[in-house]
């Protein structure tokens, strides 16, 4: 094998193992600074390891009134599945790509572990000062502590709908 050769199985390597192991878990407070500054948790940023220098992605979600975090690796992904069912000549398409792209923004983090949140995303989300990290497995919640009316599931409901879930796969 040439020397490009072996650096390229290397470098491939590094990324698989990279891609392969993130997996953002557990809750964590924080709190937002007047400028809209706030650190992200020392287990997120560890689990983010050499993804860390690269931008992140925070997303207005959809569904809920609050904001994902996703590393820009993954969010690449999103952005090529989405664009992939689209036909760039047709103008409800367009239409469907440009919220697409209104809808989020890419920051940098600062070696401390600080994201400066825009405005308009700080609004979006209900965040004023406290604040709320999920891990969400390849993404990260932020959450408005005691604004969003966060609904947790009852064990009870969590497990009738997983047995649902399970039911229709079969």
């Amino acid at each position: 094998m040439s020397y490009f050769g072996i650096n390229s199985y290397f470098y491939a390597t590094k990324i698989l193992k990279i891609s392969q192991m993130i997996e953002f878990a557990g809750t964590y407070s924080a709190t937002i600074d007047d400028k809209g500054r706030i650190v992200l948790p020392a287990s997120f940023k560890k689990e983010l390891g050499e993804l860390a220098n690269e931008s992140l992605v925070i997303e207005k979600n959809l569904h809920k009134v609050c904001l994902d975090i996703h590393p820009e690796k993954f969010w690449r992904k999103r952005v090529e599945d989405f664009k992939s069912v689209l036909d760039p000549f047709n103008e409800d398409d367009d239409a469907l790509l440009q919220f697409f792209y209104q809808n989020f923004i890419k920051v940098s983090m600062a070696p401390n572990g600080r994201l400066n949140i825009p405005d308009a995303y700080l609004k979006y989300g209900n965040l004023e000062k406290g604040a709320e990290f999920i891990g969400m497995g390849e993404s990260i919640r932020l959450l408005a502590v005691g604004k969003t009316g966060r609904q947790e599931m009852s064990k009870e409901e969590f497990l009738m709908k997983l047995k649902e879930k399970r039911q229709k796969k079969v």
